[in-house]
């Protein structure tokens, strides 16, 4: 984050160098201009980097460690650009104000002046797109749309950036610097939304899926050229190539060992895609894009380490149990609200039988209550010295994470991924 904030400062020290700074701030009229060209000069710099913060770099995954991290704050960046952005041209009214209010109201009127009416076009394309992302809920495939929206809006900012009289065109450093940034963003959201099929991925074909209870699916894909090089833990976009379901791509937890050539995803029925993918078929074409993410027990080097799986979250463990020896001391808790509902529950009781450092426990909600972290502390003879791990319904990670927290859990040796954002 830090590099963000660095980058974020740096074209308003170019713009502090360009006049003294008692002009810049002498009266309310300059105040108010100085504070919307900052402003404006962080608004666009951060839309630029959180363009570049969307395009699912392994870079960033290892920098920010974890694609999870990038795109929180890849959530984070984008609020605040916007709400720069936002009142970018609100504080440059404000000199119009004291002249008139009809000047002023002329300011917003699209047309009048074509620099500006870019600007007003760009503003309210970004209004329209973040307004039906907050209130509507959006299919995934319709929400991917709107982000190609975003990219016309950047677009359409770098227009007004290059066509308005300003200290950006008045500085060839300061235009320099925000323009190279905006066409790398450009290039990586062209890159990422409308030139995705041309990333280099891996080619697979479904070779099995398996009904593991009413609502989970175990989909098992087999490589038609290079297999996928991966730590048990992560993750991976799948994108199925099939009659029966829609085609972009969703990530999913990679639930095979990393021993094995073949690929194994286990997916619960959780909504409109996610419903249709019992009904993919052997054969079906798979287009993988991976791997991803820093959820793993290799990660570190404290092989003392508690996992905590709730429902579905069990999948990145399932990877991990199998991919297991006997120098690690594991104690694992499995949550689901029936023991109906569990899954690998079989498989991980015989990994446990055969390594006496993995001990399985099942936990049923419905007859031992919800799990908690003094459970978990007595089950497991205390928490010194302990990494711990946990994967599940955002509500039970973050309320496991205060418990553990006021345990005394060093929060540095808490680790979960959430893509609930």
């Amino acid at each position: 984050m830090n590099i963000i904030i660095v980058l974020s400062i740096i074209p308003v020290v170019i713009w502090s160098f360009m006049m003294p700074l008692s002009l810049r701030f002498a009266d309310i009229n300059s105040i108010t201009t100085s504070v919307g060209q900052i402003l404006g000069l962080i608004g666009m710099t951060l839309f630029s980097i959180n363009l570049i913060l969307a395009g699912r770099f392994k870079f960033l995954d290892r920098y920010f460690k974890g694609l999870d991290k990038v795109y929180v704050n890849h959530s984070k960046i984008g609020s605040i650009s916007f709400s720069f952005l936002l009142f970018h041209p609100l504080f440059l009214v404000v000199k119009y104000i004291l002249i008139s209010t009809s000047t002023a109201a002329l300011f917003f009127v699209p047309f009048t002046d074509m620099p500006i009416t870019w600007g007003i076009i760009s503003l309210s394309l970004m209004i329209i797109l973040i307004s039906t992302t907050f209130y509507i809920k959006l299919k995934y495939n319709i929400w991917k749309i709107s982000h190609k929206g975003m990219t016309i809006a950047f677009i359409f900012a770098i227009i007004h950036t290059l066509m308005i009289s300003s200290d950006v065109s008045r500085n060839h450093f300061l235009a320099f610097y925000i323009l190279s940034l905006a066409i790398i963003g450009l290039l990586v959201s062209i890159r990422q939304v409308f030139l995705s099929n041309f990333k280099k991925k891996l080619n697979f074909r479904v070779k099995n899926v398996k009904q593991l209870n009413q609502d989970i699916v175990e989909i098992e894909m087999e490589p038609l050229g290079k297999v996928l090089s991966f730590i048990p833990g992560q993750f991976a976009f799948f994108s199925f190539i099939s009659s029966n379901v829609s085609s972009e791509s969703h990530p999913f937890s990679i639930s095979s060992s990393s021993k094995d050539n073949n690929l194994k995803i286990t997916v619960k029925n959780l909504g409109d895609y996610t419903s249709l993918l019992k009904n993919l078929k052997e054969g079906d074409s798979v287009i993988v894009d991976g791997p991803y993410g820093n959820f793993s027990y290799k990660n570190i080097l404290n092989k003392n380490q508690i996992w905590v799986a709730g429902g579905i979250g069990v999948t990145p463990f399932f990877s991990m149990a199998n991919d297991l020896d006997d120098s690690y001391n594991i104690n694992f808790y499995y949550t689901v609200k029936d023991t109906i509902e569990a899954v690998y529950v079989k498989e991980f009781n015989e990994i446990s039988q055969k390594n006496f450092n993995f001990k399985f426990k099942l936990w049923s909600t419905k007859d031992n209550g919800y799990i908690n972290g003094e459970s978990i502390v007595n089950l497991s003879n205390g928490l010194k010295d302990k990494d711990i791990f946990f994967c599940g319904p955002p509500v039970l990670m973050e309320s496991l994470k205060e418990q553990f927290v006021l345990l005394g859990v060093d929060v540095k040796k808490i680790h979960y991924e959430n893509f609930n954002f």
